[in-house]
């Protein structure tokens, strides 16, 4: 069975992530904030995706945990949800720069994601896929 790590202070996009999961019967686990996300991955490496914000305690905490985890050698899938990926051209830039920096698989753009909606766009590390289930 699969297993996603969700790290995000935010209630509402965290709780509209974990009922998606749940519809495809998938567990999860979720961290408030960059250190009690790296805190968990580090005490229970058995996840299969880890979906991050980017900005909680503080402006790059969520780019650099994902930087963390992704130099460590981890070899599941990184996710980034996020509100700047709604801006235009902002996901076209992330979709090279942030594979390269932390191994990005998946972009989640927020604005859909606060109606309820998960919205999978692909970075360069998962061209040509719809979405990682």
């Amino acid at each position: 069975m699969k297993k996603v790590l969700i790290v995000d202070d935010n209630d509402r996009y965290a709780n509209n992530l974990k009922l998606y999961l749940d519809g495809k019967k998938i567990n999860s686990d979720r961290a408030v904030d960059a250190k009690q996300g790296l805190e968990l991955f580090t005490k229970s490496n058995d996840y299969d995706m880890i979906i991050s914000d980017v900005t909680m305690e503080t402006q790059t905490s969520g780019l650099w945990m994902m930087r963390k985890i992704y130099k460590s050698g981890y070899k599941g899938v990184l996710v980034i949800a996020s509100t700047g990926f709604d801006v235009w051209g902002v996901m076209p830039f992330s979709s090279y720069f942030l594979s390269w920096f932390c191994g990005l698989h998946w972009m989640i753009p927020k604005v859909p994601l606060k109606q309820g909606t998960v919205e999978w766009v692909p970075t360069v590390l998962s061209k040509g896929k719809t979405n990682p289930f």
